[in-house]
């Protein structure tokens, strides 16, 4: 092909029994098509889970307003819930734009040479799935590939159900070679695709009216964690300079007038003395005011006094701490990153650098296989005596992670070939010692500690 590609890229629909836009784009997507764009091929962009919504009348919660840090409600419709989860009584949904307004705005489009769709949670397969399958229909003549998180772990699984051409599970590196494969188009920048640090700034411009900015400063993560699946999916360590994410937030500040940022990072604060840090003192000698969000939890060990005084000054305005639990042996089984007077020092260290107790939430694990309720009630406690909001993360199962064959080994669901089964709010791995019911009460039990908070 001696013309550049013409390249579509989609964010698929959620299914679930519950989705919340909380500072989730695609990043990937955005960062893929930035890249394609400056090796030379013309691209588009369709978020399925767009909050704009044409066909209001299909969908629920369409156009609702966002709230004053850009999160908000997906438009979703009610639709029945696979076989796997007919004990469960809550209502399931399909998230984003009507199916009417996705085939509109695929009519407006150039016929593709490539689609390309992305993934996240394995248990979000039916989404994507019917995503492909109306692309299938209204792209029948464009190859059509799956990649993203879903893809890379479940990349068997993938092949046979998405309803894809082709599951993509190659590294970056090797994208290039296998665009040039597909459209006969060899793309200019090959050399930018194997280091981190030269990428381009993600495609934000595609996003409809966008709320925030995600920010991705590094890659990967320096622990071994037995139930993420970070390592699996960015085994390498990477930076970007300071330089890099001081221009980033400034552009993005001044040609969206975005004053919320969000970081994806999975170790942010870890060996960013030279990145993040110079990037950040030098926002606030120009007087920037602007709101940092860490939706992904910050190393507890990371916040020295210094840290904590530059977070505040600086604005982050939303800080996810991750305690996990306060059980010791655990702590130390499960990645070794904090100890709960580590955790404690550096709660004070955040109040008093200026932080109040509504800003500081605190992720706790919850129905590991091997922990009990007690051992969560007891670190919901923990947290909320130190002033910090508990926020239960439910264990959900990752393929590949080291905490994978137990999971499956405690579990009397078959994990191994149904990702359905990974969803949290099911919670596959319960048993006599710690119920369903044992999680619907420490939810409760976390809830309430909250709202003693506030």
């Amino acid at each position: 092909m001696s013309r550049p590609p013409f390249i579509l890229l989609v964010n698929p629909w959620i299914t679930d029994f519950a989705a919340h836009d909380l500072w989730a784009k695609p990043l990937g997507l955005l960062q893929l098509a930035s890249l394609l764009r400056e090796g030379g091929c013309r691209v588009a962009f369709v978020d399925c889970l767009e909050a704009h919504e044409e066909d209001a009348e299909k969908v629920v919660g369409s156009g609702r307003k966002r709230s004053r840090f850009g999160t908000g409600k997906y438009p979703r419709i009610r639709i029945p819930a696979p076989a796997v989860y007919e004990n469960l009584s809550r209502p399931y949904h399909r998230y984003g734009i009507s199916e009417k307004t996705l085939r509109r705005r695929l009519e407006r489009l150039p016929e593709p040479d490539l689609v390309w769709v992305g993934s996240m949670m394995t248990y979000w397969y039916p989404g994507v799935r019917e995503t492909v399958g109306v692309l299938g229909e209204a792209l029948p003549q464009s190859p059509l590939w799956l990649g993203g998180v879903y893809a890379r772990l479940c990349p068997d699984h993938a092949r046979r159900w998405s309803g894809a051409d082709r599951v993509v599970v190659a590294p970056v590196h090797r994208l290039p070679s296998m665009v040039q494969a597909a459209t006969g188009f060899r793309l200019t920048n090959e050399a930018q695709w194997r280091s981190f640090r030269s990428h381009p700034l993600p495609a934000l411009d595609l996003v409809r009216r966008p709320a925030y900015a995600p920010l991705l400063t590094s890659l990967g993560c320096p622990f071994h964690c037995p139930y993420c699946a970070s390592r699996l999916l960015q085994p390498r360590r990477a930076r970007h300079s300071a330089a890099r994410i001081h221009r980033e937030i400034v552009l993005h500040h001044a040609c969206y007038g975005l004053a919320d940022f969000a970081f994806y990072d999975d170790a942010l604060l870890l060996d960013a003395d030279t990145t993040l840090k110079p990037a950040l003192r030098k926002l606030c000698e120009e007087g920037y005011e602007l709101r940092f969000h860490t939706p992904n939890a910050l190393h507890v060990r990371a916040l020295t006094e210094e840290w904590c005084r530059l977070l505040f000054q600086s604005g982050f305005a939303t800080i996810r701490l991750g305690l996990e639990t306060t059980h010791p042996d655990h702590q130390r089984r499960w990645g070794g990153k904090v100890e709960t007077d580590m955790f404690r020092r550096a709660m004070d260290r955040l109040r008093k650098a200026g932080f109040t107790r509504d800003r500081l939430g605190v992720y706790l694990l919850c129905g590991l296989p091997g922990q009990t309720p007690d051992e969560v009630a007891r670190a919901v406690h923990t947290v909320r005596q130190a002033g910090g909001q508990p926020h239960l993360a439910e264990y959900s199962p990752i393929p590949g992670t080291p905490l994978w064959e137990e999971a499956c080994g405690t579990s009397s669901y078959d994990l191994q070939r149904e990702p359905l089964y990974h969803n949290n709010t099911f919670f596959a791995c319960r048993r006599p010692d710690f119920t369903y019911e044992d999680l619907l009460a420490l939810k409760d039990l976390a809830r309430r500690a909250k709202k003693v908070l506030l």
